[in-house]
């Protein structure tokens, strides 16, 4: 890519800290034109059938965050209008965080559902490990157990929330979605 010289690199973490990807480090010293979208946690990722099945039957939503754990969430969606936005905006360099702020918690994330479906859905944090055992079946036990490995590092944060400072919100003026608007955007809402 150095030798290529592109006029412009916007690179994404897929949800990984900035100051620990190689990626972005390497861009970093290299002299290009770049910018880094650095998310935290995917909305998406409460697509999985193994949340959704608590969601739809019991009305539970379960995810290995503790209780009162805040974090920034977007979607893949707002990470699209993140990376467009950047290329419209070249002066815009080095880190653009993602997500909502202020960061959200489960009971949050559980209230945006039951407002997009219309019934009660309320937050219970399982652990990484259970999390790990229930995707197992659907990725594989390697696939799980990183996962799993990557939700017990993120348990010894007190958070896992954007800077005001360095957002999308802040740098490129776009405000991700809210839970209930991202379910509606899929066509999700009432269901």
């Amino acid at each position: 890519m150095i030798e290529s010289r592109p006029a412009r690199v916007v690179y994404s973490t897929s949800g990984f800290p900035a100051d620990a990807d190689p990626m972005a480090a390497a861009l970093g010293e290299s002299g290009l034109a770049h910018a880094v979208v650095a998310p935290r946690y995917y909305l998406e990722n409460l697509l999985l059938p193994v949340v959704q099945e608590g969601i739809r039957a019991e009305g539970v939503l379960r995810y290995p965050l503790a209780d009162g754990f805040a974090a920034s969430w977007s979607s893949h969606l707002d990470v699209a209008d993140a990376v467009a936005g950047l290329f419209d905006l070249p002066e815009v360099t080095g880190v653009v965080e993602v997500g909502q702020y202020p960061a959200v918690t489960g009971k949050d994330l559980a209230a945006g559902f039951a407002a997009a479906c219309g019934r009660e859905v309320v937050y219970e944090p399982i652990t990484p490990a259970r999390f790990g055992d229930l995707l197992a079946p659907l990725m594989g036990t390697e696939a799980a157990a990183v996962v799993r490995s990557g939700y017990e590092s993120v348990a010894a944060l007190p958070h896992n929330a954007i800077g005001e400072e360095c957002s999308a919100q802040q740098l490129l003026g776009l405000t991700p979605r809210t839970t209930p608007q991202w379910l509606t955007d899929l066509g999700m809402a009432g269901h």
